[in-house]
């Protein structure tokens, strides 16, 4: 996968125009981190560069890493909250009725007029290859001041706080890591995307913020690139033994694609295979396994067992087009148990 950013925002923020309030959130998992309306095209070959492509099929819905991770755990039973802002657009508009279809809470988001809401454009060809381009539009302008004016209640009292290395600037993203530490929340950081590029082109934050980011994090995952970004290793298990060692965190995953992930809790390291049948779209595959992760840990199930529940979490995100293909408790048990979910009727006439 590779994907690009907005280039560095305007240094002025837009004048804040309001919708609503922000309020504290009951939730035992709150996040705050990319939340995009992403518009999916099936193309015949990977790149955008192409002259021209047509489009075999169009998909919109929700996307990005934290959103999915929490959609994927309110499927689970877990209660959910996203915090942050939209825009006034239709766009905005389809994310607060698809959060509150999942049961996700929106007391911790506020609207602000004029402004666009979070996009992004994907290219998935038939094997499963992407492109994603993101526009984190208002997202740009959330900052530190925002989350201590109005969005510290909406940790307080939660158990995990999610976030990721994508389009949020780096230090509003420490601010909210802090709060949550105040509040003894375990924190979730998820990393998709190559994070030197983020800071070091595309203005995200500066290095050191990136690495107070990580330092502060209990649950840390990274796809196989970003890993290696970091690391300077090619070998994902290597880099997870590497990231673990640097970092500290508790759980260290990387994500490899068809290898599965690597996973490592306190010091003790697991290869976790990569289950279910064949990719569709592994769009949202990163998102579920997150909260497939974060599902576990709050259940009590630590280690490998908690790996290969992320797992066939991550499974069921690729069985269809689009990024909400996840999957339910039911669903992610049968895919444990070798059961991939729509095969049954297949199977019983075995």
């Amino acid at each position: 996968m590779s994907a690009r950013r907005q280039s560095s925002p305007p240094r002025k923020a837009p004048e804040e125009k309001m919708q609503g309030e922000s309020h504290g959130a009951a939730a035992d998992v709150v996040g705050m981190g990319t939340c995009t309306v992403n518009y999916h095209a099936l193309v015949p070959e990977a790149g955008f560069m192409k002259p021209k492509q047509i489009s075999q099929g169009l998909e919109v819905s929700l996307g990005g890493a934290t959103a999915l991770s929490l959609i994927q755990l309110a499927r689970l039973g877990v209660s959910a909250a996203w915090m942050g802002i939209l825009g006034d657009d239709e766009e905005g508009s389809r994310i607060l009725r698809d959060f509150e279809a999942e049961g996700i809470s929106t007391s911790c988001i506020e609207r602000w007029e004029d402004q666009r809401s979070p996009f992004a454009w994907v290219s998935v060809t038939p094997n499963g290859e992407r492109n994603i381009i993101i526009f984190p539009n208002v997202l740009n302008y959330l900052t530190p001041e925002k989350v201590d004016a109005t969005m510290v209640g909406c940790i307080d009292g939660s158990l995990q706080f999610h976030t990721d290395v994508a389009t949020i600037p780096l230090r509003t993203t420490l601010q909210a890591i802090e709060i949550a530490h105040a509040a003894d929340c375990m924190i979730f950081t998820d990393i998709d995307t190559d994070p030197i590029y983020l800071v070091e082109e595309a203005g995200l934050g500066r290095r050191k913020e990136l690495e107070a980011v990580l330092q502060k994090t209990d649950v840390l995952k990274a796809g196989q690139r970003a890993a290696m970004k970091l690391t300077g290793e090619e070998d994902p298990g290597l880099a997870c033994r590497i990231m673990h060692e640097t970092y500290g965190s508790r759980y260290t995953v990387v994500t490899a694609g068809k290898e599965g992930s690597y996973l490592m809790y306190n010091g003790e390291e697991w290869p976790i295979a990569a289950l279910g049948g064949p990719a569709v779209d592994p769009t949202g595959a990163g998102g579920a396994y997150f909260g497939g992760l974060s599902y576990a840990i709050l259940m009590g199930i630590n280690g490998e067992e908690a790996g290969y529940f992320a797992s066939a979490c991550a499974a069921h995100a690729c069985l269809h087009m689009g990024s909400l293909a996840l999957g339910t408790l039911t669903d992610i048990n049968a895919i444990l148990a070798g059961v991939t979910p729509g095969q049954e009727d297949d199977a019983s006439q075995d």
